[in-house]
């Protein structure tokens, strides 16, 4: 009786282990930046000035990371990436929301690797169960907060500027209402993540110069980086060094506008 013929385990390129967990690897890097990107969605206001451009980059990177993610999806690494990412997107959703050049991107990578990867089913389940859960209850509060909670008032910014060496910039900005207001606020210039396609300007660091009562026009001018208004000083950069005034806090930067 002649014996079983054995079956030919496939071989190559495709099926080194070392391939496999390196992409797994890289899988779970694409998890840890759109962590990152995360971050920068809480704590600096995403200005997209090139949306063509941008979205192609995310698109490009989602691709990738997906194509390699699926090839690796027995990984440990691709596992927790699939756990990870969904997540960290939500607060991209959140704070970001209308951006869709930067949302959809990495949500259609986020869910399809959720679904494609080894995981067991089962905890797919009782984790896919948990982040519907808690999208819906994070979007119902944040609705509940921007509904009832925020300022009736009506803001709208009438000038800005740069001091001469671009470290400082301000904000003319008057405010429509029960109290109306022109306020004028100062915050430093060399704190934001410039991209080429994107800017992530940073948020918490503005502080209120003064406030006039009610709607007055105001004259603002640089000298060096004294900053003066109807020409009286309000500003210099030792006064801003010795009292710490750029110097922010996790909760002012979550709290800031």
């Amino acid at each position: 009786m002649k014996p079983a013929a054995r079956t030919k385990r496939p071989s190559g390129f495709a099926q080194n282990p070392w391939i496999k967990r390196i992409a797994s690897v890289i899988g779970l890097l694409f998890a840890v930046y759109i962590c990152v990107l995360a971050y920068r969605s809480v704590f600096y206001e995403v200005v997209i000035i090139k949306p063509v451009m941008f979205c192609l980059y995310l698109s490009m990177l989602s691709l990738c990371a997906m194509a390699l993610m699926i090839y690796s999806r027995h990984q440990l690494a691709t596992k927790i990436a699939s756990f990870i990412m969904l997540p960290a997107l939500l607060p991209i959703v959140i704070m970001c929301l209308g951006k869709w050049v930067m949302i959809i991107p990495l949500a259609l990578c986020a869910v399809v690797i959720f679904f494609a990867s080894g995981a067991n089913e089962g905890t797919k389940t009782l984790m896919g169960t948990i982040y519907v859960l808690v999208y819906i209850l994070t979007a119902l509060a944040y609705f509940i907060f921007t509904t009832y909670l925020t300022s009736t008032t009506v803001k709208k910014t009438i000038e800005s500027g740069i001091s001469p060496s671009e470290k400082y910039r301000y904000e003319v900005i008057t405010t429509s209402g029960t109290n109306s207001c022109t306020t004028v606020l100062l915050e430093p210039n060399d704190k934001d993540i410039v991209k080429s396609s994107v800017i992530y300007k940073a948020k918490g660091y503005d502080r209120t110069l003064c406030v006039k009562r009610p709607l007055t026009e105001v004259k603002i001018e640089w000298r060096e980086d004294d900053l003066y208004i109807n020409g009286e000083r309000w500003f210099t950069p030792e006064q801003a060094k010795k009292g710490n005034w750029f110097n922010k806090s996790v909760l002012s930067g979550l709290l800031s506008e």
